[in-house]
């Protein structure tokens, strides 16, 4: 089992708790969160040519995709390796890197050369 770098007691009820202790006992919790879901396509957004990146220590990876939808040239990849945490594909390569996240890294890159090679409109 690998060692995550979070608290497992960080779930749901202990956000809109923080939320009050930073902002204010008169803060709404979770204001207007249902409204701004469905004004963002909740869970199917139709958005086209987006790689979700994401590392499996991402806290904020449940907030993206988590699976690809190639008819809208949607990519969705968790790195799953030792310290792969937010935005980790996007650090200075080093050779210590896992494989793992090697392989994320040359997934976007050949995703976004793709991409601008493509001269075919996308579809809105």
């Amino acid at each position: 089992m690998m060692n995550v770098m979070r608290s497992m007691m960080l779930e749901m009820p202990y956000w809109p708790a923080m939320c009050q202790r930073v902002f204010g006992e008169g803060m709404t919790p979770m204001p207007l969160a249902e409204q701004t879901t469905i004004d963002q396509g909740g869970w199917d957004l139709a958005v086209t040519n987006v790689f979700f990146a994401n590392g499996i220590e991402d806290p904020w990876k449940w907030a993206t995709q988590m699976l690809s939808n190639p008819d809208l040239n949607q990519v969705a990849r968790i790195s799953d390796c030792p310290n792969c945490g937010h935005c980790v594909e996007l650090y200075t390569p080093s050779p210590l890197d896992s494989p793992e996240l090697q392989e994320t890294r040359n997934m976007i890159s050949d995703w976004v050369n793709d991409l601008f090679a493509d001269d075919t409109p996308t579809p809105t």
